[in-house]
């Protein structure tokens, strides 16, 4: 296709940290864990916490367990609690303002989808809280539930774009990881943004690259 020629038709979003602040899936991992972990073996949650980070280390973002909430839950032995922590996380789930914004400006002149490493019931915990994402998004992928893959990969991306039957051009990915959401998309010729609201580059920056 000659240059000029491709124009996005896709923006795709990542979920945790860009759509939705992390303060749900921190206080999953980070306090409902610990606490229940301490909770089933009857130990100081301050111990019980040294002992879970200390498995999440050792395990790491390159491996796909590290994302699934069944795989800890089973390890640590607290596997009939995990109903009630998604619940608990479920409180916390907050959309970001400048996403509220931008996916109202957005919706009805782009397909938008969600491209996530986060696993599908962490998803379902957002979609139930957040209905504007409901709403507005026709599909959702995740690499570590749909493709069993660690984080995202430029394979992860390969994957969406086959599935959307779009060329790579035809995409703008947006996320606030610079390897997963900016260098592994942009390695296939997917547009990207990262965002870096700390840095005040939040989502509605990404308007301006979609304007003709």
């Amino acid at each position: 296709m000659p240059r000029g020629e491709c124009t996005v038709k896709v923006v795709s979003f990542d979920l945790d940290g860009t759509l939705v602040h992390r303060d749900y899936v921190d206080y999953f991992w980070l306090e409902l864990v610990p606490r229940l972990y301490a909770e089933e073996r009857g130990m100081s949650v301050e111990e019980a916490k040294r002992v879970v980070l200390a498995s999440y280390e050792e395990v790491g973002p390159r491996d796909v367990r590290w994302y699934l909430p069944s795989y800890w839950f089973h390890r640590f032995g607290i596997h009939e609690h995990l109903n009630y922590a998604l619940r608990e996380a479920a409180r916390r789930v907050r959309l970001c303002e400048d996403a509220a914004e931008v996916i109202e400006a957005l919706r009805g002149s782009y397909e938008l989808v969600i491209s996530t490493s986060a696993p599908r019931v962490f998803i379902e915990v957002v979609m139930s809280r957040v209905p504007l994402l409901r709403e507005s998004f026709t599909r959702v992928f995740s690499s570590t539930s749909d493709y069993g893959l660690p984080g995202k990969p430029v394979e992860f991306f390969a994957n969406v774009i086959r599935e959307l039957g779009v060329e790579p051009c035809e995409v703008l990915h947006a996320g606030d990881d610079e390897e997963f959401d900016y260098e592994n998309p942009s390695k296939l010729g997917i547009k990207a943004y990262l965002v870096d609201r700390e840095g005040g580059r939040d989502l509605r920056g990404l308007l301006s690259l979609l304007q003709h």
